[in-house]
């Protein structure tokens, strides 16, 4: 009986990328689905900038745009939809009406929990076969995926910013934090 041929390191790599583009592809085109449900009614870039203004409290226009990297024209169409349903509110500064800050709404809150139920709910029922022990191993893994992800995400900004010497900006991790 002939051993398996065993892959060489390369060929993981190659297995690993392509189910992580697979896993992101189909993540987002089931998010799509969840964020058109009636009671939802989201489009990506108002979900995201949602996401955003919760996690600042408020926020200005301008940091706002650079966490979502959005162009202040197409962030301030999104934020003007936000505002016409209810889910986020405009304040002027009251020292320099030229500053314009952003915040979410009860209903804008509302909205996010309704997300955030239906993203838990898509987990349940895709991992619900998966023993407890199995789940330690995957959560262990994929966090150590996200820290080189960031660690490489930081790196690269960091390059980024002194070429072009940018200060650093607003974290866009906050974005997907659980509050």
């Amino acid at each position: 009986m002939s051993e398996p041929a065993t892959r060489t390191r390369a060929e993981y790599i190659a297995a690993i990328d392509d189910t992580l583009r697979q896993i992101s592809w189909r993540s987002n085109k089931q998010l799509l689905q969840t964020l058109s449900q009636p009671e939802i009614s989201l489009t990506m870039p108002q979900m995201v900038a949602l996401f955003a203004i919760r996690a600042t409290g408020s926020c200005r226009m301008s940091e706002l745009a650079e966490v979502t990297q959005q162009s202040a024209g197409a962030l301030t169409g999104i934020v003007d939809r936000l505002i016409e349903e209810q889910l986020a509110i405009r304040l002027h500064d009251l020292n320099d009406r030229r500053v314009v800050q952003v915040m979410i709404t009860s209903h804008g809150q509302e909205r996010l929990a309704r997300i955030e139920q239906a993203r838990y709910q898509t987990m349940e029922h895709i991992l619900r076969q998966l023993p407890c022990d199995q789940l330690t191993h995957l959560e262990a893994l994929l966090r150590v995926l996200l820290y080189r992800i960031k660690e490489l995400c930081n790196n690269q900004e960091l390059i980024f910013d002194q070429r072009n010497h940018h200060p650093g900006g607003v974290a866009s991790e906050a974005l997907y934090k659980k509050t």
